[in-house]
């Protein structure tokens, strides 16, 4: 299984209605890893399954070696586009956590968007090697929609032992706060590649990450601590 995810972790999630243009999508994504992004969530729901796999390949040669990138819900894209693996919705319409690893092998990772523990509960029990948990605090992306704080968090970090990641409204200012309440790292998207200069935005989550208390089990997808 894949060993990626550990205390400290911070990902990105695209987002084509932020910054449509491919190129700098790919720059601020680029920038965002030599800063310590680790996990890229390639999310382009709106284009059809061939531009998006062509997008996912962009974002794939961009990160390179340097983080893991997951695809929104299709293993088939996640195949020929070199990422590795696919990160899927709480409902999801598309391929199961088992049907991903059928198609991709036992090495691929694969994670669950949850906004409840129990959701969680059931991911991890599907065979998901990581959580996305929100809504944390409010978002530009779901405006007005419920939040959980970091309580939701602490609850769903007590209730599975795969690595949990929190989600929603994501800033330098409250993300220490998600790893005390035991995530082990946040997943940002308008805080990265909403600003121009992404590689300084990052570097500033990533230090204001630092100190906090992740309660990591060392689950699936766990293993090595820090950067």
């Amino acid at each position: 299984m894949p060993h990626l995810l550990h205390a400290r972790t911070l990902a990105l999630v695209t987002d084509l209605d932020l910054i449509p243009d491919w190129d700098e999508l790919a720059r601020r994504v680029g920038a965002a890893v030599r800063g310590g992004v680790g996990l890229v969530q390639v999310r382009a729901k709106a284009l059809d399954p061939q531009k998006q796999s062509r997008l996912a390949s962009l974002i794939v040669s961009v990160v390179g070696a340097r983080a893991q990138v997951v695809v929104n819900g299709d293993p088939e894209m996640a195949r020929s586009s070199g990422a590795a693996g696919v990160h899927l919705s709480e409902i999801s319409a598309g391929a199961s956590v088992s049907e991903v690893r059928s198609q991709l092998g036992p090495d691929a990772l694969v994670g669950r968007s949850v906004h409840s523990s129990t959701a969680a509960v059931q991911a991890e029990a599907d065979g998901a090697d990581y959580i996305f948990f929100g809504t944390v605090f409010p978002s530009r992306s779901h405006p007005g929609g419920p939040t959980s704080g970091v309580e939701g968090i602490a609850a769903t970090v007590n209730a599975v032992s795969v690595p949990v990641i929190g989600i929603g409204g994501i800033t330098a200012a409250n993300c220490r706060s998600v790893i005390d309440a035991g995530a082990v790292g946040v997943a940002a998207i308008g805080a990265i590649i909403g600003e121009y200069d992404s590689y300084r935005a990052t570097r500033a989550l990533h230090g204001a990450m630092a100190g906090g208390r992740s309660h990591f089990k060392g689950g699936r997808a766990g293993g090595t601590a820090g950067r």
